[in-house]
């Protein structure tokens, strides 16, 4: 019996056991969930049947054949461990093997949960002058007592962390000598209840002389061949209580849960997930008689933060996969569209009128088209290259040369590297040429360069397969690439999906669901990607052939927030946002195509040529010099060669003159500090930590990630740091803006890092030289990540010859010489013990490796595309409404047009419109620049110079956009 005492405290604790009434398996419920209103999640308090057990996998069939021998033993009374990782089940699992057990082990079952417990360990383990939960269960033979480990291992304070040790001493001590020490009777007393234990700790916790049996609960991402078994019996649970039966799980919603990356609790992930899965199912049968009775991959992981940020539009809008599937999305409306249609333009551009109050055709040209992509690109991103006259042409042709016998070639690898440049260049020239030959009022010129970019397409798709041309090549392919990754479509796969997929269709194409008749979609994906590895939407043309030719529906045509591939949330002012749980930029920068960006700002510009000129004092005549050997057109071709460059120029010259100031600032911080004892803290610490071979990840005492005031407080103790000096070392370790959360060990080391080299920097005495010698990486990999990829041994360190073929991989932009790489090698290895850790490693990357502007130049993305926006979206609001009234002049016909209806925009509608998406996309620009430097660990000083000429261009551009003696109708 338990006692008074013993009694008013459980009354108190509310929930510590969760149980105390006796065990009956014959009285089981269905599983109810609990509705949290701060949350959409379902949380369960019970078990689901045995449905951890299921499964075909050698891991499940050791599990079910340890639990049945537990049953085949009858007369047992050893202590029964189940441990592995957390959401793995084990408290399920504990519920079965108790409900197996013989009744004399049963009649009474109490449950303890350890996250409860740690408020109450006096009520467990008693006091002196009262007796303990444990001292009243101690002599019950036919008792059961189900220990559930921690939950969440975070402790608030060291005294916590304590007492959480000498709870699970004590509960270790029930499973290792069966015994435990009575607090109240000041003894060692044997404890005779039955013990099931769920714990995340191994066997050697326990020690080796025990009779305990431990049964390995593994985790789901080990047993992912289980899973659908797994859910499947979990659904048998869980569908009656939505009032269904017979309930299937559809092999795209297998391959979902595949796909899923699980959390850190993933049993009662998947128990939410299921549940309100079959919410969602049960929802749409009360409004659609006629709905199946199938689980599909639309109504689960619909809370994930995946899910959460996107809307899955083919299963929120039924119709449009139908829509999409039509032979004439988008193969039949180039070929019997878009092909006839731009011939007949071609050809009212050369032979109508030439100027463009004349010509409807010219008109449509440079004040529709390019307001019009410009407006298209935030919504669905690269489509225009999908239904582009130019590939129309190619296609075309590729078709009629494949008829004919012709092999398409492979594409070659100069496609990759040269591609950008020779994109970069021919932009440059076309700029050039619309200026100086004036293409915008020029009908033939206009047409001729329709023809050039259309040229390249065919030359480009007679000779090799797909579109080489569209990929690499062409200068608004290239345009188009950067603006769609900040798009708010995507198309994406879930890269589990796509497992055991032996046949890709949705590249190679050629699928047999297909209509015959939709040869585009036959060829597959026209840019040569696996959907499934995209890191960004700067390739995909969303041509839908990978959806179309998908006989899994892997492919998905999704809504997300504008920029995703920057990661989230890049639009926050820095003091709101945590580094560490900001996603990174997933965008593959290029070089060139960053100049793009910035010439495509100059090209604005440019058109402003006149007032420039007017501003400073030259003869504006110079703007309109026609071609010709002479000093005016020469003149007029180098003021407009400098301007278009002049953007890109002065943010090249700010980066190349904040990169070494930025080092020689942190440096003089170091130098400057109001505590000098600081310096010598954080070098003792540091190397204190490598002679004794630790980490800052062993200062996570309570294994929660993070580490808390007072872990580092014992960290500095055992580093041998005076205690008066542990709050000053503190306040360095842990700035004022972090330290109302807990700094995740990763931060704290890449703290910890800089301050230890900025301090060595000072004591080098660094030069300009020395600041700008450093190097560059090509790849998009993490320090960590190209850490395991030289490690090849796996023995956790690296040699310096393998640091050396760091550089053979390619990994630098300017390769490194074996001496080169042995200095580094030396500068780190402080201990001389001839290896490195990736704690050293990353010291190396962080003092060597510098980030190339091109990192930081597509913060520039917004900018651009709001000059280019604002300008052409000024000159269509003008004259994109005389449109009709210039179609009879284009067919020569003599009719009065006073009675065509015309639309022009009022000046002050215009400037306004102007001012608001430049100051628009001014703070964006700032914003994704911010973004993109936290991500590459870059300084305020670089970030501030950037700012400034984001501020720069953008005051100027809207000084000449708003000048109030310039008309739209003088845009050139």
């Amino acid at each position: 019996m338990l006692s008074k005492h013993t009694l008013i405290a459980f009354t108190l604790a509310r929930g510590l056991v969760k149980a105390l009434s006796p065990y009956k398996p014959t009285q089981r419920s269905n599983p109810v969930p609990k509705f949290h209103s701060s949350s959409i999640r379902y949380r369960f308090e019970v078990y689901s049947a045995n449905a951890i057990m299921e499964g075909t996998s050698p891991k499940a069939i050791q599990l079910r054949n340890q639990v049945q021998a537990i049953r085949n033993d009858p007369g047992s009374n050893a202590p029964i461990i189940l441990y592995g990782p957390r959401g793995s089940g084990k408290g399920e699992l504990a519920e079965e093997i108790v409900k197996g057990l013989p009744s004399w082990q049963t009649q009474n079952v109490h449950r303890i949960s350890l996250d409860d417990a740690l408020d109450f360990i006096d009520t467990i383990l008693g006091t002196i002058s009262h007796p303990g939960l444990l001292d009243d269960l101690a002599v019950q033979v036919n008792t059961t007592l189900i220990l559930k480990g921690f939950q969440s291992p975070h402790v608030e304070s060291l005294e916590k962390y304590e007492r959480r040790g000498e709870l699970l001493r004590a509960l270790a001590g029930l499973i290792h000598g069966r015994s435990y020490f009575s607090m109240y009777e000041n003894k060692t007393k044997a404890f005779l209840p039955r013990v099931v234990g769920c714990t995340q700790r191994t066997p050697d916790y326990f020690g080796e002389n025990t009779d305990a049996i431990f049964i390995k609960v593994p985790s789901f991402e080990s047993r992912r061949k289980d899973l659908k078994d797994i859910a499947k019996a979990k659904l048998k649970d869980f569908e009656q209580n939505f009032g269904l039966n017979d309930v299937i799980l559809s092999k795209e919603a297998v391959q979902r849960l595949f796909d899923h990356t699980w959390g850190i609790d993933a049993e009662k992930e998947l128990d939410s997930e299921l549940c309100h899965g079959l919410k969602l199912l049960a929802s749409e049968q009360k409004w659609n008689p006629f709905a199946s009775n199938v689980l599909k991959s639309k109504h689960l992981l619909v809370n994930a933060y995946n899910e959460k940020i996107r809307t899955r539009l083919l299963y929120q809008v039924p119709f449009l996969r139908n829509l999409l599937m039509s032979p004439w999305v988008f193969g039949k409306t180039l070929r019997y569209i878009i092909t006839p249609v731009f011939v007949v333009y071609l050809g009212l551009l050369f032979l109508g009128p030439q100027a463009r109050d004349e010509n409807a055709a010219l008109t449509v040209f440079w004040a529709g088209w390019w307001p019009g992509i410009m407006l298209v690109f935030p919504f669905l991103g690269r489509i225009w290259c999908a239904v582009c006259p130019f590939m129309a042409v190619g296609d075309l042709a590729q078709d009629v040369a494949t008829s004919l016998g012709v092999q398409l070639r492979k594409w070659p690898d100069w496609g990759r590297t040269a591609g950008p440049i020779f994109a970069f260049g021919l932009f440059y020239a076309i700029l050039l040429w619309e200026e100086l030959w004036d293409l915008p009022k020029n009908s033939n010129l206009s047409a001729w360069l329709l023809l050039l970019i259309t040229s390249g397409a065919v030359v480009n798709s007679v000779t090799f397969e797909k579109r080489l041309w569209c990929r690499y090549m062409c200068p608004i392919g290239a345009m188009n690439k950067m603006f769609a990754t900040a798009s708010i479509t995507e198309i994406r796969t879930w890269k589990s999906n796509c497992d055991g997929c032996t046949n890709p269709t949705c590249v190679k194409g050629e699928s047999p669901t297909l209509d015959p008749s939709d040869t585009f979609a036959l060829k597959g994906c026209t840019m040569g990607l696996k959907n499934n590895q995209l890191r960004d939407m700067g390739d995909c043309v969303m041509c839908m052939s990978c959806v179309k030719n998908c006989e899994r529906e892997a492919p998905e045509f999704n809504l997300r927030p504008i920029g995703q591939d920057y990661g989230l949330p890049w639009f926050l002012p820095m003091q709101m946002q945590k580094s560490e749980s900001l996603a990174l930029s997933q965008v593959e920068t290029n070089f060139w195509l960053g100049g793009i960006i910035t010439i495509l700002q100059g090209s604005v510009a440019l058109h402003y040529l006149p007032k420039i000129l007017a501003d400073i004092g030259i003869d504006q005549t110079i703007a309109t010099a026609p071609f010709g050997l002479d000093v005016p057109f020469a003149l007029h071709a180098a003021l407009a060669t400098l301007i278009i460059a002049f953007p890109g120029m002065l943010s090249y010259a700010a980066d190349a003159a904040s990169v070494p100031l930025e080092s020689l600032v942190n440096v003089w911080k170091r130098e400057s500090t109001p505590h000098p004892a600081e310096n010598a803290l954080i070098v003792k610490l540091y190397e204190s930590m490598l002679t004794d071979g630790r980490s800052i990840t062993q200062w996570d005492l309570d294994g929660d990630g993070t580490v808390s005031d007072w872990e580092i407080e014992e960290a500095l103790k055992l580093a041998g740091i005076p205690a008066c000096q542990h709050e000053l070392i503190q306040n360095v370790l842990v700035p004022q803006l972090d330290k109302e959360t807990d700094i995740s060990i990763w931060a704290l080391t890449d703290r910890l890092q800089q301050l230890y080299f900025d301090i060595k920097e000072v004591e080098r005495k660094p030069t300009y030289r020395s600041i700008t010698a450093e190097n560059e990486l090509t790849t998009k990999l993490t320090f960590a990540e190209i850490f395991n990829d030289l490690d090849k041994d796996g023995d956790g360190f690296i040699s310096k010859d393998e640091l050396y073929a760091m550089s053979a991989l390619g990994y630098f932009k300017k390769p490194l010489t074996k001496q080169e790489a042995a200095d580094l090698f030396d500068g780190a290895d402080i201990l001389r013990l001839g290896r490195l850790n990736l704690f050293e490693f990353m010291s190396i990357m962080r003092k060597t490796v510098s980030v190339g502007i091109q990192e930081i130049g597509y913060g520039y993305l917004p900018l651009a595309w709001g000059s280019l926006t604002a300008y052409w979206l000024g000159l269509g609001m003008q004259e994109l409404g005389l449109t009709l009234v210039r179609l009879p002049s284009t067919f020569y016909m003599p009719i009065p047009t006073g009675w065509i209806p015309r639309a022009v925009a009022g000046q002050d509608l215009i400037h306004i419109i102007q001012a608001v998406v430049m100051l628009v996309s001014f703070v964006c620009s700032v914003s994704l620049t911010q973004k993109l430097c936290s991500d590459n660990r870059i300084g305020s000083v670089r970030f501030g110079s950037h700012s400034a000429v984001q501020f720069l261009g953008t005051a100027l551009t809207l000084y000449l956009m708003l000048s109030p003696e310039l008309a739209i109708s003088s845009y050139r």
